[in-house]
């Protein structure tokens, strides 16, 4: 039986931090010096809680989160920055024809191991959702979509990915432009949760909530945590 293709996210940090640990504990070992064991088993135990969150703790906040998303069968939803479609693929599993997912990317594979068109497509094809999800290639930065085209949009640890506060607004302008008033937008991201917030506050959307995931959102500790951030557009 095939398997859905998954990646590790930002798989050249993950390998830093393996690296930092290994260099920190040889040093230890070759100067005897106590406070470099130290250094070496918390850049290990951070390396650790890094690989569970890019491996089992993102999927469950993912799960969770689609849960509370009340969606229709019927719903026309985007995924923004989809990678291996592990949101596009859960939101699937609510959906009925005409309902319809689509995700997007430009398939980088420094963001994640991977990352391509064509093994997102065949996750589609392993989970048996073909006549309700699709991807394309696509910048979250200019959509390829009319104003209004969504009843709702999901995004998980991609807008981040973006480097400067004006990229990451301009997304989030292009994400309220298709979506729908009254639809609803769910962000899984980074450290940046606040600053969504405010900027969709901002563009005058009344209801929006952030909050942290907790353990399963770690990204090598509680420094680097997921945020969770929910906006209903205003009709």
């Amino acid at each position: 039986m095939k398997r859905v293709t998954k990646g590790i996210d930002a798989p050249w940090g993950l390998l830093g931090m393996l690296v930092a640990a290994v260099i920190f504990l040889f040093e230890a070992w070759r100067s005897g010096i106590v406070l470099n064991y130290l250094w070496g088993l918390l850049v290990l135990c951070s390396a650790a809680t890094y690989w569970h969150t890019t491996t089992r703790g993102k999927y469950q906040i993912g799960i969770n989160a689609i849960k509370q998303l009340a969606i229709k069968p019927t719903d026309h939803v985007l995924d923004l920055g989809t990678g291996h479609g592990f949101l596009l693929l859960e939101v699937a599993k609510y959906l009925q024809a005409p309902g319809q997912v689509t995700g997007i990317d430009i398939w980088s594979q420094r963001d994640q191991s991977r990352n391509s068109l064509q093994a997102t497509q065949n996750n589609i094809k392993v989970a048996e959702v073909d006549a309700v999800a699709t991807v394309k290639t696509a910048d979250m930065l200019n959509l390829p979509f009319a104003d209004q085209s969504f009843d709702k949009i999901v995004t998980s640890f991609a807008l981040h990915n973006l480097k400067t506060k004006a990229q990451r607004k301009q997304a989030l302008q292009e994400a309220l432009r298709v979506l729908k008033p009254g639809g609803k937008l769910l962000i899984i991201d980074l450290i940046f949760g606040k600053e969504y917030q405010t900027a969709l506050t901002d563009m005058g959307v009344s209801q929006t909530t952030c909050h942290g995931a907790g353990f399963n959102g770690w990204w090598g500790g509680p420094w680097m945590m997921t945020t969770i951030v929910t906006a209903t557009k205003n009709e």
